[in-house]
């Protein structure tokens, strides 16, 4: 069985390698995601931009017709 000192030690690693492919994934996505009609990004939700219902409503029958 390991010593406990290099299982936390190989755990904090791992957490860390995470952590850089997670922020590596959405950086990648705010390059590259496609424009949704009923998405609002980040930015544009600080700025007080909310979703149109309307176009929230259609996108779930257009779901449903799927």
């Amino acid at each position: 069985m390991a010593p406990l000192d290099q299982t936390r030690k190989a755990s904090q690693k791992a957490a860390s390698e995470d952590m850089g492919i997670a922020s590596r994934l959405l950086a990648w996505y705010d390059a590259h995601h496609r424009d949704l009609l009923w998405r609002v990004t980040p930015v544009a939700f600080a700025r007080g931009v909310r979703a149109d219902p309307y176009r929230v409503w259609l996108s779930e029958v257009m779901l449903q017709q799927t």
